[in-house]
């Protein structure tokens, strides 16, 4: 019986992002505005 070990991926990168449609910038989906120019998601 083998044992395998499990990596976790302790990253600081979100897992999905939304592109801001004024500035184009990637901000991921924690964020409510863009962290660039402000712009608001919704």
């Amino acid at each position: 019986m083998s044992t395998s070990t499990i990596e976790r991926q302790t990253t600081e990168r979100p897992t999905s992002t939304w592109t801001c449609p004024n500035c184009r910038t990637e901000t991921d989906t924690a964020r409510k505005r863009c962290t660039d120019c402000k712009t608001s998601r919704y």
